[in-house]
């Protein structure tokens, strides 16, 4: 073993995501007790790369020439076994969703890593009714198949352990943390996106998050053509990019909304985001946890979510709850009770709850130490 442990995280996409967010908070903590590389089959760039490299933690991907999706997991697999064979590692983290991505810690085993750690990010699947169907059997498949393949188990929350390895195995929550000073309320941010954006003193809502089928920002379009019928002087703010982009810019134009509706795609400062705005949406289908509520309550912003996040996430125990699966009148009598809200001083709570990056970090560590016996 080398003087510091060799810890290799990997995950098969790199985007701008709750997992590149997650390892950008925690590897700069671990950076003095373990070296550390993220490993990647395609790269796509996230806003946290600055962040990561600058403190000395290398992005390598392995995808050469175009990627194919799920089609390339063999691949992958075996690319990812010849990379730890030339570079043997310590301890391998993999950051995932579904028991297929399992794979790769049997590309670890076979290469020798002693340590092999799996670490749930998600619970659940896009698609239609017939797509899902398929979706879960193969996850049930593998994951009896590749049960064995970890040495550790990890999730985010409970509802992510027992998606990826089941009610009967064990695993432990790691908290997913939050860096506090990124998301923290300024008035100078509000001010400087207000003015940019000609909102001036009206009522916003932002959600944040890939557009996807994942996060359901139809549903939130669909209620807030309804709520700005009687609060025309709002707007909704939708800071993140994905394949529904075109369809949720169609749908607000539907509605006649397509000026009160702000498609901001990725952005680098989420923190001027939630600043500009007077409440938080986040109405997901499924979550393995929600982080993203965090950085919201970081800032202060009263928070409209799904039953999909989860209830740990509500660290003001204030939150406005509505079913996933509720009718869009629900969502704006949601909306109705979010904009009877204000903004708070979360800071202090956040910071004393457990989920800063030091904490998680230092859980990490602990675990790893553990894995490695």
């Amino acid at each position: 073993m080398s003087e510091k442990p060799v810890l290799v995280h990997f995950t098969y996409t790199w985007i701008s995501s709750g997992v590149s967010g997650f390892l950008a908070n925690i590897t700069g903590e671990l950076a003095g007790e373990f070296t550390q590389t993220i490993v990647v089959w395609e790269d796509k760039g996230s806003v946290f790369d600055e962040q990561i490299r600058s403190q000395g933690i290398r992005i390598v991907s392995l995808c050469r020439g175009r990627s194919r999706g799920i089609l390339d997991l063999p691949a992958a697999e075996e690319a990812f076994r010849k990379y730890l064979e030339k570079g043997p590692a310590d301890i391998v983290h993999l950051h995932c969703s579904t028991s297929s991505e399992l794979r790769f810690l049997r590309a670890a085993e076979t290469a020798g890593v002693p340590a092999r750690i799996a670490h749930c990010h998600n619970a659940g699947f896009e698609g239609g009714s017939i797509s899902r169907f398929l979706k879960n059997r193969i996850h049930e498949i593998d994951r009896k198949r590749l049960s064995d393949a970890p040495t550790l188990r990890l999730a985010c929350a409970e509802d992510a352990g027992k998606w990826l390895f089941g009610d009967e195995t064990a695993f432990e929550v790691i908290s997913n943390p939050v860096d506090t000073d990124r998301y923290l309320y300024s008035e100078e941010k509000r001010a400087s996106f207000r003015e940019k954006h000609c909102i001036g003193g009206d009522y916003a809502v932002c959600c944040t998050g890939r557009l996807s089928e994942q996060k359901n920002q139809a549903v939130l379009i669909e209620a807030f053509a309804r709520f700005a019928r009687n609060h025309n002087d709002s707007y909704l703010i939708l800071a993140g990019d994905g394949n529904l982009r075109k369809a949720l810019e169609d749908l607000a134009a539907q509605h006649g909304i397509g000026h009160r509706v702000l498609f901001l795609g990725t952005v680098s400062d989420v923190g001027e985001v939630l600043s500009a705005a007077d409440g938080y949406a986040l109405p997901s289908r499924f979550e393995g946890f929600g982080t993203a509520v965090l950085e919201a309550q970081a800032n202060g912003l009263p928070c409209l979510l799904s039953d999909a996040v989860s209830p740990d996430a509500d660290i003001m125990k204030n939150a406005v709850w509505v079913p996933a699966n509720a009718p869009v009148s629900r969502w704006i009598d949601g909306l109705e009770e979010l904009y009877q809200r204000t903004r708070c001083n979360g800071e202090t709570v956040i910071r004393n709850s457990g989920y800063s990056k030091e904490k998680t970090a230092e859980r990490l560590a602990e675990v790893y130490r553990k894995a490695l016996g």
